[in-house]
Formats: C-alpha cells, structure tokens, sequence
C-alpha cells in the first residue's frame, strides 16, 4: 500500500512539472536552430529570447511557492476530455516552433508585416522596415507562446490552480506586446510609453549635472522618431553643445516597470501579510526599479561619450540594461520571502523576552 502510495505522489509531482516540459523542448529547438538573423538571439535581452531564461525561473518559482496548493484536474481518468486535451496543448508549443521555423511561418508573418504595415510607414527608412518587420515574427512568438502557456495551465488545474499560476505566462505576455509595439510604433512614436520615459530621462539628465557631466534634455518631434527627449552634451571647453542620443521608451526601462508592475501584483496576492506590508514591499520594489532605469541611461550617456556607439555601447543596450532589470526583479520575491522569515524569527525572539521577563 506504502508504495502505491509513493507511486500516486511521484506521478503527481510528475503531472505538475508538464507545464515547464512542454517549453523545454520548443526552447532547446530554437537555441539550436539559431540562423545568421538571430545568431545570439538567446543572449539578447532586447529583442532576443534571452527573456525565455526568466519565464523558465518564474515558472520554476511560482510551482515552488504553490506546490502543495496545485491539484491536477487532467490524468485522473486517462481517457477524459480534459486529459487529452491538455496532452493536445502540451504539444503545440514544439508544433508551432516546427512550423513557424522549418515550414515558412516566420517568413510568411516578415513578409507580410514588410509589404502591408510597414509599406504605410512612409516616415521610415528602408533598412528600418525591414527591421522591425523581421522582428515581427519574436513578438508574436512571445505572444503565442504566453498563449499555450495560460491554455495548459488552465487545463491542467481549472480556474482555482490557473490563478495560482499566472506569473510566467503573464511575463511572456508582457514582453510579447511590448515588442508587438515597439515593432508598429518604432523609436518614440508611442507616447502613452514615451511620456513617462520623458520624466526618466529629465531626472537622469538632473543627476549626470549632480555627477559634475553639463548636459540638458531638448524635446524634439521628429517624423521617423515621434516625441522623443534628446540628451546634449557641453564637451570641456566648448561652448556648443553636442547631441549624445535620443532616449526612447525602451532606452528608459519602460518594460521593466511594466513587467514589475504585474508581476509583483501577482506575487504579493498570493502573498498571506498584511496590506500594508503589500503597499510597503511593492513601493520600495519600484522605487528601485525606476533607479535602475535612471541608471541605465546615465551608463548609456557616459558610454556613448568615451566610447561613441561602439559595440560597448550596443552591448549594453541590448544586452546588460534589460538584464540587470529583470534579474532584480526575478530576485526581489525571494529577498521579499527573506525578509518575512527574518521578520517571523524576530518577532518570534520578542516574544519569547517577553514572555521570559515576565515569569
């Protein structure tokens, strides 16, 4: 009986694991199907696959926290509706991989996003549609991918689990739309994002004058970039100011705010403290994503004035500044279930003080 037992519960800690399965596969696939277009594609966090890494963790995370709350609902009877489809759904990541890559679906969503939307984009270069067009087919990619994750979830625990779970396919969502925008409305010409990158760069431009660098911020409307600030920079000795870069949304971390944004609201509402301890962690969480983003242009400005836009620049354009975002990110829920046992031990210790000063 003991070991019909411990068979039952390894095989339902298997079933909870086929979530993470079903992306293992179509990721290895992607790595090793890496072309000339997308030759470090799973290095870069901008406009790469890097971000895959993360959804990976944030799955990982999210099963570690809920894991005795998650019941499968599939599997219980093998041949049920429930099951088979979530079998049927645990395939399609790797069947989209398949055809989007090795049956011309990738070339199919470049073509026509280059002759169809990017045709009307009049105030852009050649080179600049084909692109954004080409990175047409990442976004979707993400966006399709976070699909079939909220599906098997869904399937695999029902409404109550699928709530449980939101974390990863979310962040995919997330980053899918993001590059979704980023591809039709290039540089700054979205300014629902590009205000607040404004705010960013104005405060960024007030520390690099804290720091001893004379710069100043001019907004400027430009037909290819939209309303964008642009950083100038007053050399030694020269009365004459010099551009240094225009900072767009994706510059300034926007993505990172929103992807912060979502996922500590779904972290924290699973989360059993107070409100005010909610309130609490999420402010002191984004304060220092916001500094990180201030941080990041600031790096930028010092780079692109020693360095010009070398491949260091570009590095940590593309590279580094997002990284370093979402790794703080990924990391503040562990130092969040830090602090909370730091805090229980704490107040654990004051309560047995008191309790032995009082005999």
């Amino acid at each position: 009986m003991m070991l019909k037992e411990k068979l039952k519960e390894k095989r339902e800690d298997l079933i909870k694991l086929l979530p993470l399965i079903a992306f293992i596969i179509p990721f290895l696939i992607l790595y090793l199907k890496q072309d000339v277009t997308f030759s470090y594609s799973f290095e870069a966090t901008w406009k790469g696959r890097a971000f895959y890494i993360f959804f990976i963790w944030f799955a990982v995370l999210e099963m570690i926290i809920n894991w005795e709350k998650l019941q499968p609902k599939a599997f219980k009877k093998l041949k049920s509706i429930r099951t088979i489809a979530l079998i049927l759904a645990l395939l399609l990541p790797t069947i989209y991989v398949v055809i989007s890559n090795f049956y011309g679906l990738n070339d199919a969503i470049y073509v026509w996003t280059r002759e169809n939307y990017m045709a009307q984009k009049t105030e852009l270069s050649k080179r600049d549609k084909q692109f954004f067009a080409m990175m047409m087919p990442l976004a979707v990619e993400y966006l399709v991918f976070a699909a079939f994750s909220f599906l098997i979830v869904f399937l695999q625990y029902g409404v109550d689990g699928f709530r449980k779970s939101l974390l990863a396919p979310s962040f995919l969502t997330i980053i899918g739309i993001v590059y979704m925008i980023d591809n039709l409305y290039p540089y700054g010409q979205f300014i629902p994002f590009q205000i607040p990158a404004a705010t960013t760069a104005t405060i960024a431009n007030s520390f690099l004058n804290l720091m001893g660098y004379r710069t100043y911020i001019s907004y400027e409307t430009d037909p290819t970039w939209g309303w964008i600030p642009i950083l100038y920079y007053y050399l030694p000795k020269h009365s004459i100011p010099i551009p240094v870069f225009a900072i767009a949304w994706p510059c300034s971390g926007i993505e990172s705010l929103l992807v912060y944004t979502i996922f500590i609201i779904i972290f924290l509402k699973n989360f059993e403290i107070s409100l005010m301890r909610k309130i609490a962690y999420f402010s002191i969480g984004a304060a220092i994503t916001y500094l990180i983003n201030i941080f990041r242009i600031i790096t930028l400005f010092i780079i692109a004035i020693n360095s010009g836009y070398s491949e260091e620049f570009w590095r940590f354009h593309d590279f580094y500044a997002q990284l370093i975002s979402i790794s703080w990110i990924a990391a503040y829920p562990l130092l969040i279930m830090m602090g909370g046992d730091i805090l229980q031990k704490i107040k654990s210790f004051a309560e047995f003080l008191k309790m032995r000063l009082s005999s």
